[in-house]
């Protein structure tokens, strides 16, 4: 059982990570192993529309994105993380969204189908929402079940708040619990 957390923020340690760490710390309490996967610890270049990888089933962007989908598809469960930039995913998640997301349709959707996961958005006042739900839709797309409490909201500005957020912290912790529930009930 392999649980593994995607953090969108470019700030090392920051809230994203710290309330994505408390998600796979409580996975790992369920038995799982875990890793928090920094987006921003790999070369990611934006997708370009070219539709080459409908035909042949691979980018054709010299990158770490077949890495990254790697990691993804050897996952039980996946949670992906972002604090809120005006009202929305950072753009390092925006880029992980669109090209993890064209890759695994261009290759059928099959990759991810029966895995589990969740999202965890942090924002200093707003844009919760509406960042968990273009997290949830790069899930969904992909076939990826989502369990009840499986959208974490947190708040938080500077450096290390989050955890100060008791409220997001046991929604987060919740979510990593549960992840590792049904995806031992899936592979049953």
């Amino acid at each position: 059982m392999r649980i593994v957390a995607v953090s969108g923020s470019p700030r090392k340690n920051g809230n994203t990570d710290l309330i994505l760490k408390e998600a796979l710390s409580s996975a790992k309490e369920e038995g799982a192993e875990i890793s928090l996967i920094r987006i921003c610890d790999y070369e990611l270049k934006p997708c370009s529309a070219c539709a080459s990888c409908f035909e042949t089933k691979k980018c054709i962007i010299d990158d770490d994105c077949e890495k990254l989908y790697g990691e993804l598809v050897a996952a039980d469960g996946i949670i992906l993380g972002s604090p809120s930039y005006f009202q929305g995913v950072t753009a390092q998640m925006k880029i992980f969204i669109d090209r993890i997301g064209y890759l695994g349709l261009a290759r059928g959707r099959n990759d991810f189908a029966g895995k589990v996961g969740g999202v965890i958005a942090v924002a200093r006042r707003s844009g919760v929402a509406s960042t968990c739900s273009q997290m949830l839709a790069l899930l969904t797309a992909m076939r990826i079940t989502i369990p009840g409490g499986g959208r974490v909201f947190a708040i938080a500005r500077e450096k290390g708040e989050v955890m100060k957020d008791k409220e997001g912290v046991e929604t987060a912790k919740y979510l990593g619990k549960m992840l590792v529930k049904l995806a031992k009930t899936r592979s049953e």
